[in-house]
């Protein structure tokens, strides 16, 4: 009786010893054998034609070859940016869907579904599976395209940002024009004023005239008949010429408005 009660105990002791290395043998035997899984190559969409701000589904299949229940957690990612986390469970020689909901932004992406964990589920217990033993763990990147939907009050602002920005390129532009035309009607306006031809005044004293000597030198009379003024030319106080000459200066440092004037005449010439 005693040997048996000591053989049980002795049993029980290696048991118990034997216990965390089973488990250990375990964990080691299922990370290490390969499972007969995988998730599917494609991905496809709710839609052919996805518009900017749609809320659309993205789908990929989860193939369970075994004969095993497996648990999985999958995870989509748009750009390589998570996007979703879900929980799934995979029953024997079944296919099954995986699916996200994006909100689609304007532009090109990539979109990939990925197994994030995975577990064989056998009865009340779970085992802990790698992801790294599945046939194949994520999909392929699949590009798609997000349309850009043109709204009336977007092109209303493009336009106005568009005409704001020739505004101001034409002002500046003409700004910079008329500087150059000021400049080159400034020079030429004191050019033809350079051409003006100077006047004189007859002095206030040319109308004096010389006092007359009268006498006779062998019968010739001595009498002074010729006047100061006689002697002094008397230039032209003023110059048709010159005011034409300050005219033609006049307008064109006045170009612009000498400019709208001819404008103005060339409409009403044509209109009548």
């Amino acid at each position: 009786m005693k040997k048996a009660l000591c053989f049980y105990k002795i049993l029980i002791i290696v048991l118990l010893l034997a216990t965390p290395a089973l488990k250990l043998f375990a964990q080691t035997a299922s990370s290490t054998t390969q499972i007969n899984a995988e998730v599917l190559t494609n991905i496809w969409y709710s839609t052919t034609t996805i518009n900017e701000n749609d809320n659309i589904s993205i789908y990929a299949g989860f193939q369970n070859h075994s004969i095993k229940n497996l648990s999985l957690t999958a995870g989509f990612f748009i750009d390589d940016v998570q996007i979703s986390k879900a929980d799934y469970v995979a029953s024997p020689k079944s296919l099954i869907k995986l699916s996200a909901t994006y909100t689609a932004v304007k532009g090109g992406h990539t979109a990939q579904a990925k197994i994030l964990d995975i577990a064989e589920v056998g009865g009340s217990t779970i085992d802990k599976l790698s992801v790294e033993n599945l046939l194949a763990k994520d999909s392929e990147k699949n590009s798609f395209n997000v349309v850009h939907q043109i709204t009336q009050q977007e092109v209303i602002n493009t336009a106005k940002d568009i005409a704001n920005t020739v505004a101001d390129t034409v002002s500046k532009t003409t700004d910079s024009v008329v500087r150059t035309i000021d400049t080159q009607a400034e020079k030429l306006a004191t050019y033809v004023e350079s051409l003006k031809q100077p006047t004189y005044q007859t002095p206030n004293n040319s109308a004096k005239t010389i006092s007359k000597t009268t006498g006779k030198v062998l019968g010739i009379s001595t009498e002074n008949t010729h006047s100061a003024s006689s002697t002094v030319k008397n230039a032209q106080g003023f110059s048709i010429t010159n005011i034409l000459l300050d005219a033609l200066a006049f307008i064109i440092r006045h170009w612009i408005w000498t400019l709208i004037v001819v404008v103005v005449i060339v409409l009403i010439i044509s209109f009548r």
